[in-house]
Formats: C-alpha cells, structure tokens, sequence
C-alpha cells in the first residue's frame, strides 16, 4: 500500500514537471498581437506604394484576432517579402508578419523561419483588401 502511494506521488510530480516545460515552451512560440497600440500596413508591389497606420478599431480587431497564435518552425514553399507586411508596435515593441504573397494561410514572423496560421483567411485578406493590398501578389 505504501509502495502505490510513493508511485501516484512519483507520478503526480511528473505530470506537474511536464505540465509546466510544456507551458514554457508554449508561451515562448506564442505570438501575441494584443499588445499592440498600431497596426500598420506595408504593400509594395508593381505600382502600389502603400504604408498607412490601421484606425478602424474592427479591421484592427480582425487583424490582431487572426494573426495570434502559436508560432512554428518551417520552410514552406509560400512567397513572403517584407514589402508586404504588416507591423504591431506599441512604441517599445514591434512585431513585423508578412503574409504569404500567393494567399496561402501561412505568415512569416519577420525574416525567420517562424510561421504562423492564419485563422480566417478571408476575413484578413477582405481587411487588407480595403487598404489596397492585392493577392495574389507573386
């Protein structure tokens, strides 16, 4: 009896351990645009030339709601350039995502090799539409 008690405890504690690395590791890949105080929109492509700051707070909700999430590493075979991006600052920090160029749902965080979802494509992609934004823009 006293044996099966030092297991469950034994047990108890390393799902505890467990629990809490995979709470670590979760947060640090999380990508959250909540923070942000400006959205703003870079597309530079062909002939358009666009940088505008977001002041509509529901295409600002929308964009913050589709581009948080966790981040992943990856290579994928998605187009992505700075020149189409958009920036989450709040004066201190910045976070810069760039879309993926041939309208897939993927996003790049910056110049890494970090991506991410993006929940509802169209949703973002009827957003960015409104600014000018074209995709796909290959």
């Amino acid at each position: 009896m006293k044996n099966k008690i030092i297991v469950a405890g034994i047990c108890i504690v390393l799902i505890i351990i467990i629990s809490v690395i995979l709470l670590i590791i979760g947060k640090r890949n999380y990508i959250d645009t909540l923070f942000a105080s400006r959205v703003s929109l870079k597309y530079y492509y062909n002939d358009k030339q666009i940088d505008i700051i977001v002041t509509d707070e529901n295409d600002i909700r929308i964009i913050k709601e589709n581009l948080k999430g966790i981040s992943y590493e990856d290579n994928p075979s998605c187009g992505f350039s700075r020149d189409i991006s958009i920036t989450f600052s709040d004066g201190d920090n910045e976070l810069v995502v760039c879309p993926a160029c041939d309208g897939c749902s993927k996003a790049r965080i910056g110049v890494s090799n970090r991506y991410i979802c993006i929940k509802d494509i169209n949703a973002l992609k009827t957003v960015l539409e409104k600014y000018g934004f074209c995709f796909p823009c290959i």
